[in-house]
């Protein structure tokens, strides 16, 4: 997995613990199914880099300094699929990579929370409502339960099930509704406090 970084800044990314190519030109570089392009907040046309990395390869990532919320809004929105501080460690590098690797989405702990809340007031549910109307009552009652932000195992305590049970109706939820990881399946549908009564 090759990390194509934008004209990489001073003071940050830590040259000799990670392989970095660096390039000026986004449309110079020619990228695999699996590499990625970070982009920083350091350079004041990010936002037009994002877009412009996510035409060329799925993983994107925004480097920031501090983190901010409509920030990372702003990146998810734009076609990025990672955001972290451009500061950390080589272990926080690769963790994002591994995400990705994946077919994640990575944000950090601390904005987590709000991440959902935040991008789903820019969606249109109602094109996730027909998909919804084809999940069977114990999906709706999983789905439910990750909607309230509850593990599979209080899940699965909840409903009297299994967590492997609970395991496989969540992993039927990703595939009914396009989403890799809860991650994506919260930002695909959203806050739904008032969703749920569709449920």
């Amino acid at each position: 997995m090759k990390r194509y970084i934008l004209n990489k800044p001073q003071n940050s990314l830590n040259s000799n613990s990670m392989d970095w190519i660096e390039f000026s030109e986004i449309q110079s570089i020619s990228c695999g199914k699996e590499d990625s392009i970070w982009v920083s907040t350091f350079h004041k046309n990010w936002r037009e880099s994002i877009i412009a990395a996510s035409g060329k390869c799925r993983n994107v990532v925004l480097l920031t300094y501090q983190y901010d919320r409509p920030e990372m809004q702003t990146a998810l929105l734009l076609g990025a699929r990672a955001y972290c501080h451009a500061l950390g460690q080589q272990s926080l590098f690769d963790s994002v990579s591994r995400v990705l690797k994946e077919g994640g989405i990575w944000v950090p702990n601390e904005l987590y929370v709000n991440t959902t809340s935040a991008v789903a007031t820019t969606l249109d549910l109602k094109a996730k409502v027909p998909e919804i109307g084809t999940l069977t009552a114990r999906e709706k009652d999983v789905l439910t339960g990750i909607l309230d932000g509850l593990s599979n195992k209080e899940i699965a305590r909840n409903l009297k099930l299994t967590e492997r049970t609970i395991k496989e109706h969540v992993g039927s939820l990703l595939k009914k509704l396009n989403a890799k990881d809860r991650i994506g399946l919260l930002l695909s549908l959203g806050e739904f406090s008032h969703l749920k009564d569709a449920l």
